[in-house]
């Protein structure tokens, strides 16, 4: 195993696990029931038990990062390491805890927050930021793909993801339908990269 980067992998688990010490320091005066998921008019429609909300979500969310940054170490170790794509994909989660966990904590104190602004932005920036790297790529996952195609596949998906994001920031200055039909667009933008990448993968 010495080819996972445990410095990286005990740090960013640390920023995911730093909300339980900010909802300790804010228990008594969060409620015993808290808003987790929010429709797009910011309404909630899910409670859980202020208990899991504190220590719960930010260790599930430790779970997922361990995921993700044993894959981006085990792609390293086949293919090569790419530091910048590996720090822009490692960080996406301990990131998106802390934004999450604090604006949880702030609707739970009463603050009014405009959720839907909140989850677009981190939706769109981490799009923006990963599509930004892909076409820098020379490899997909494990297929058997020359580097030509496998770079090809990777800047129409890196353009498209960008686009993607652009357009969840844009929805944010703009009435909820419209996040809503950035969230539809995700399936012809995940059904046109496939596609793609068949297509180009399988011609000369």
């Amino acid at each position: 195993m010495k080819f996972i980067k445990w410095k990286t992998l005990i740090v960013t688990s640390l920023v995911c696990l730093w909300p339980i010490l900010l909802g300790l320091f804010l228990w008594e005066k969060l409620p015993d029931t808290m808003a987790i998921h929010f429709d797009l008019n910011n309404n909630p429609d899910n409670f859980a038990p202020k208990g899991f909300v504190v220590f719960g979500m930010p260790c599930l969310m430790v779970a997922l990062q361990w995921i993700c940054c044993l894959i981006n170490d085990i792609n390293a170790k086949k293919h090569g390491s790419r530091m910048k794509f590996e720090r822009v994909t490692k960080w996406i989660i301990p990131i998106m805890t802390v934004l999450l966990q604090l604006v949880t904590f702030g609707i739970g104190l009463g603050a009014k927050i405009n959720v839907r602004a909140v989850v677009a932005f981190i939706v769109g920036v981490m799009f923006i930021s990963t599509g930004n790297y892909l076409p820098k790529l020379d490899y997909i996952k494990d297929y058997d793909l020359s580097a030509d195609k496998a770079r090809k596949i990777n800047r129409f998906i890196g353009f498209a993801t960008v686009i993607m994001g652009v357009l969840f920031l844009i929805s944010i200055f703009l009435p909820p339908l419209f996040t809503a039909i950035c969230l539809a667009l995700l399936i012809p933008y995940a059904v046109s990269s496939a596609i793609y990448g068949i297509k180009v993968g399988k011609g000369k």
